[in-house]
């Protein structure tokens, strides 16, 4: 993919930003972005989509430098497959928001949805003690749980949204599940 010496230039400065180096971060931003980005495009094809996930490549590459073993991959073949994961995964971000769009929901404006779905949870007829348990909860267990089980939102998908770790998604759904489950005395 790349020349031996194009290569070493690559391992050196993945090997810097591991150190956090900026500087050679923004050289390697410059040497490789082209390159990334029309992989990201070609399995998008969109320009603005493509350049959404060469940026969370990059930071991806920034915090993963460290990480990086040239006994394993070529640097540019790393990368590569960085923007690949990435690009898929937002495939399949976004074909879930379709097919699970019944009430097109938006991450950015979730406190709109759960009004919304307040009323559509009535009309569901959940039983007023199930209402009583869910609003026990603390208010990100409440919101979590109700983005991840009654609109279908993923772990990661909530982790983007209350900008947190999925761990911490999971951790979340779960004490959550267990207070509900004992509230409701099951």
């Amino acid at each position: 993919m790349s020349t031996p010496i194009e290569s070493e230039l690559l391992e050196e400065l993945l090997a810097r930003c591991a150190l956090q180096d900026q500087a050679a971060f923004a050289r390697l931003y410059q040497k490789v972005a082209g390159k990334l980005n029309g992989i990201a495009y070609r399995i998008l094809n969109s320009v603005d989509t493509a350049n959404e996930v060469l940026q969370e490549a990059f930071i991806q590459i920034w915090n993963n430098a460290g990480e990086y073993r040239a006994d394993k991959a070529e640097p540019m073949t790393w990368m590569a497959s960085i923007v690949r994961y990435r690009a898929y995964d937002r495939i399949k971000f976004e074909k879930r928001r379709i097919e699970g769009a019944q009430y097109k929901a938006d991450l950015e404006s979730f406190d709109s949805i759960e009004s919304t779905h307040k009323t559509g949870i009535q009309m569901c007829e959940l039983s007023q003690e199930l209402s009583n348990c869910l609003s026990i909860l603390d208010d990100n267990q409440h919101k979590s749980i109700l983005m991840a089980y009654y609109l279908g939102f993923s772990r990661e998908e909530l982790a983007m949204h209350f900008e947190r770790p999925v761990n911490t998604i999971k951790s979340w759904l779960r004490r959550g599940a267990e207070r509900l489950k004992q509230c409701l005395g099951q």
